[in-house]
């Protein structure tokens, strides 16, 4: 089993490398080893306990809906990737009785020395939102150290958040709260058990709200122009980005015309970047045209039409059938990453065996395959830092539209520096 975590560990680690630009984590006061019980956020479905999992250099157990575990295949197999079933009402209340068994495998895993992820939340929705927290980790918690009242163990929040999770090539971040230890001597300080899961459950809250970008829905586009605008938008900086989300709900709350005039000049400078396949991260990033840059993408095209070819297919078959079986905008991320990675897996591999056949260094062409789409990917990210050079000299060039946006951008600027958002 833990050779099975390990190899899959391995594979998704290099696969999400290759789907985002980058994934920055603070995690230094996660307990690498004893009993732990992880609690996080849960805003994109799987893909949450994949990148966790992959950041935390320990075997991690989840806890996972019961109705995945119904088939004996998908009960084995989900099993040996180390996942529990957790009952809940939408699986039907008669099969509530059952979280009895969750919370003794729990239990033994918490003894043996394991640590358990478990999303407190309880639902996964994709938005920059905090959930009021369910009290299942507590009960966890509770049922384990009634059962061994000398068990001391640690809860450790963490918190992730993405830049624009339904992208690709996209940014995520991921920090940890301060880790608080739990005993049979925390439990009795309290007169009821309830008692005592509201208050870790307080706490919680606490350590992931302060480690979570929170925005509304109708703050969003005020929220991305501003933190794209930021200095500091290249350090990808999780404390800025919470306290440019805080500087505008203090914003509407104090100052309701400025946050009304900051939403209608967002909101047309979007128009205008659009109209000319433009983001304010493509406006910050280029100073002018680039021609060795443009010399070094000439020569190298066939290198990258070379590695398109030999890695499109299985991730071109992932993508529609992403795009034709899920539903749920929650599980879009997930289910592509996931299906990528075992497609060109299998794809590649069956591509070097059959090489193999007829030379021995046909075993290099996956890990060369693997070389390419990197290269790719580099290749990827010039192609579009030219056509959007390429692009803004066009937005120049149309000297009405231009001047708006500029007009938009110092008012945009004049706005955020009034409420101490000025260059960091």
């Amino acid at each position: 089993m833990a050779m099975i975590y390990k190899v899959l560990q391995w594979i998704m680690r290099r696969s999400l490398s290759a789907h985002y630009l980058q994934i920055k984590a603070d995690l230094q006061k996660v307990p690498k080893k004893g009993p732990l019980l992880i609690a996080a956020n849960h805003p994109n479905s799987f893909l949450d306990a994949i990148i966790i999992a992959c950041l935390i250099d320990r075997p991690l157990h989840f806890l996972a809906r019961s109705d995945v575990f119904a088939k004996s295949w998908s009960d084995y197999i989900l099993r040996q990737l180390n996942l529990i079933p957790i009952y809940r009402k939408q699986e039907g209340i008669d099969k509530l009785d059952k979280n009895q068994h969750t919370f003794e495998e729990s239990s033994a895993v918490l003894a043996d020395g394991g640590a358990i992820l478990v999303f407190v939340e309880g639902v996964s929705v994709m938005d920059m939102k905090l959930r009021p927290l369910k009290k299942g980790l507590g009960r966890i918690i509770v049922k384990h150290l009634q059962a061994k009242p000398n068990a001391r163990l640690k809860v450790a929040s963490i918190g992730i958040n993405y830049d624009r999770p339904k992208e690709f090539r996209s940014k995520v971040l991921v920090a940890s709260g301060d880790t608080v230890e739990v005993n049979s001597a925390w439990l009795n300080e309290f007169n009821h058990p309830h008692k005592a899961i509201i208050s870790l459950n307080d706490h919680i809250y606490q350590e992931l709200a302060a480690h979570i970008i929170q925005v509304e829905d109708e703050e969003e586009t005020e929220f991305h122009t501003l933190s794209e605008m930021d200095s500091s938008y290249r350090e990808n900086s999780l404390s800025r980005k919470i306290l440019i989300a805080k500087t505008i709900k203090k914003m509407q709350e104090l100052h309701p015309i400025q946050a009304s005039r900051l939403k209608e000049d967002s909101r047309r400078a979007q128009e205008i970047l659009s109209q000319y396949r433009l983001n304010y991260r493509k406006l910050k990033s280029h100073q002018g045209f680039d021609y060795s840059r443009l010399l070094i993408w000439i020569v190298l095209m066939p290198l990258a039409g070379f590695s398109l070819l030999i890695n499109i297919m299985p991730l071109l078959v992932g993508k529609l059938i992403t795009q034709y079986t899920v539903k749920e905008v929650e599980f879009y991320a997930s289910v592509r990453i996931v299906l990528n990675s075992l497609l060109w897996l299998f794809f590649q591999l069956a591509i070097s065996m059959l090489l193999s056949q007829f030379h021995w260094l046909g075993i290099l062409y996956m890990p060369l395959a693997y070389m390419f789409l990197r290269f790719y990917l580099w290749y990827r990210e010039s192609t579009h830092y030219l056509r959007s050079t390429r692009r803004l000299m066009k937005l120049r060039k149309a000297k009405k539209d231009y001047l708006e946006l500029q007009g938009l951008l110092k008012e945009i600027y004049r706005i955020r520096a009034s409420f101490g958002l000025g260059q960091h």
